[in-house]
C-alpha cells in the first residue's frame, strides 16, 4: 500500500508522542526525534490538532501530546483523515472521478478490497506499533 508522506509522519509523531506519554513535544523536537522536515510535520500536527487526535498547548512551554490514549487511535483513522479523496485504488477514489464506473466490473472489487484494508487497518493501534517485536 502506497501512503502520502503525510500519513507517514503522522504515524511516526503519534508512536513518538505514545512513548513520551504526557511530556509535551514541539514540532521541532517531533522533527528531530523522527528525523524529518520540521515545516512539513506542523502541517501534518495541524491537521491531527484539528480532527482531535492530538491537543497542543501554544507557548514557549507549548507542544503536543495524544488527545486520547494510544490503544484509541488506530491506522484506518490517520489513513482516512490523510488520504480521504485518494484511495489506493485509482479508479475508486474521488479525485480521479471514473466515468465508466456504472459498468465496470473491476470497481466493486477495488472498493471492497479497500474497505478490506480499512477493517483491518482499524484493528491496528498506535499502542500495537510502538515497540513492534520484529521476528
Amino acid at each position: 500500500m502506497k501512503t502520502s508522506r503525510k500519513t507517514d509522519y503522522a504515524v511516526h509523531a503519534l508512536m513518538i508522542l505514545a512513548r513520551n506519554k504526557k511530556e509535551e513535544l514541539s514540532v521541532k523536537e517531533l522533527a528531530d526525534m523522527g528525523n524529518v522536515s520540521s515545516s512539513y510535520l506542523a502541517k501534518v500536527m495541524q491537521k491531527l490538532s484539528a480532527d482531535g487526535i492530538v491537543s497542543s498547548a501554544e507557548g514557549k512551554r507549548g507542544g503536543y501530546t495524544l488527545n486520547r490514549g494510544a490503544e484509541e487511535i488506530n491506522l484506518a483513522q490517520i489513513v482516512e483523515l490523510f488520504e480521504a479523496k485518494e484511495n489506493v485504488f485509482e479508479c475508486v477514489d474521488e479525485i480521479r472521478d471514473c466515468k465508466i464506473t456504472d459498468r465496470c466490473k473491476i470497481h466493486q472489487g477495488f472498493d471492497q478490497a479497500y474497505q478490506k484494508m480499512l477493517a483491518e487497518l482499524e484493528q491496528t493501534t498506535i499502542k500495537d506499533i510502538i515497540n513492534p517485536e520484529i521476528n
